[in-house]
């Protein structure tokens, strides 16, 4: 199964309202982070603040990569999602999360 086998789709509503408020909370952060970096905070706390902005977005990364996998099993390129076809979709989700780190 290629890449291309399954029509793109739209996130469901509630899978998109999840994501808008993750993003929203790592948008608070940047914000906090940039607040710290004017007021001239210690780097330690500038450090945790960075730290916890990033792990928002890298879970943001993920839910949004399971989503996609999720739809493709659902969703299989032909009558039936065989153990092939299932490889192909894990390979391809470890494959995208692999790149984030």
């Amino acid at each position: 199964m290629t890449d291309a086998a399954v029509p793109p789709q739209p996130l469901a509503a509630d899978r998109k309202a999840e994501l808008m408020h993750r993003l929203r909370r790592a948008e608070g952060q940047v914000r906090g982070l940039q607040k710290l970096l004017e007021d001239g905070a210690d780097c330690t706390k500038i450090a945790q603040q960075l730290l916890a902005t990033r792990h928002a977005l890298d879970s943001t990364y993920v839910r949004l990569n399971l989503s996609v996998a999720e739809h493709e099993l659902a969703h299989p390129a032909g009558d039936i999602a065989d153990a092939k076809s299932v490889s192909d979709v894990l390979d391809r989700l470890q494959a995208r999360l692999g790149r984030s780190r």
